[in-house]
């Protein structure tokens, strides 16, 4: 499965999803660094599609960690 679709739903409206990577990106995105940093070894994925979204708002076609 793909990372955009939940990301998409978080960022463009629909938020009411409640899957395991819905909820992961969510907790990302109210991550501090440190805290990041640890969830990007698990998933690296995740992790990089929010920074790359953050920084372009842009929305990557990722597979899940």
């Amino acid at each position: 499965m793909s990372i955009k679709i939940d990301l998409d739903c978080i960022v463009n409206g629909s938020d009411n999803q409640t899957n395991f990577t819905t909820l992961l990106l969510r907790l990302i995105f109210k991550a501090d660094p440190s805290n990041k940093a640890k969830l990007a070894r698990g998933f690296p994925n995740a992790v990089h599609a929010v920074d790359h979204w953050h920084t372009t708002g842009e929305i990557l076609d990722l597979n899940q960690d």
